[in-house]
């Protein structure tokens, strides 16, 4: 028998860099900027960012099904569409979920939903990731 389980993360926005010698900085990624990126870079990106989480996704139990929540906080008053910030967010860890055998796939059949929110202004940017998932009875685990 299958339980439910709730996992709570705060983990940092996807970043690229941009620029050259002491004018080289980070800056957020959104949809708008990774669509133009070029393939190399775009590897780069998602591999940093599977970096800078490996220590949370590590963590987590096996799960059959997960529904993801994020919460976006970002470091300044612009206004910002969420959708563009959700996208690479989802998508990196989605594939470090699969990456590290903690979910089988990322399709509807895994992951058969998830939501975005707007959680405030704060001192940096950064998301609360919400797992909410079926875990996979020990039995069932090889």
């Amino acid at each position: 028998m299958s339980c439910w389980t709730n996992q709570i993360g705060r983990l940092p926005l996807p970043t690229y860099s941009k620029g050259r010698g002491d004018k080289k900085r980070d800056n957020l990624l959104s949809l708008n900027v990774f669509r133009n990126l070029h393939f190399y870079q775009k590897n780069q990106v998602k591999q940093s960012y599977a970096s800078k989480t490996k220590w949370w996704v590590e963590g987590l139990p096996k799960y059959h099904t997960v529904v993801p929540q994020y919460t976006l906080y970002f470091a300044n008053n612009r206004k910002k569409d969420i959708d563009n910030y959700t996208f690479p967010i989802h998508k990196f860890l989605m594939d470090s979920l699969v990456a590290e055998g903690i979910i089988e796939d990322d399709n509807y059949d895994y992951v058969p939903g998830f939501s975005a929110r707007f959680g405030g202004v704060s001192d940096e940017n950064y998301v609360i990731v919400e797992l909410d998932g079926e875990l996979v009875d020990e039995s069932e685990q090889v």
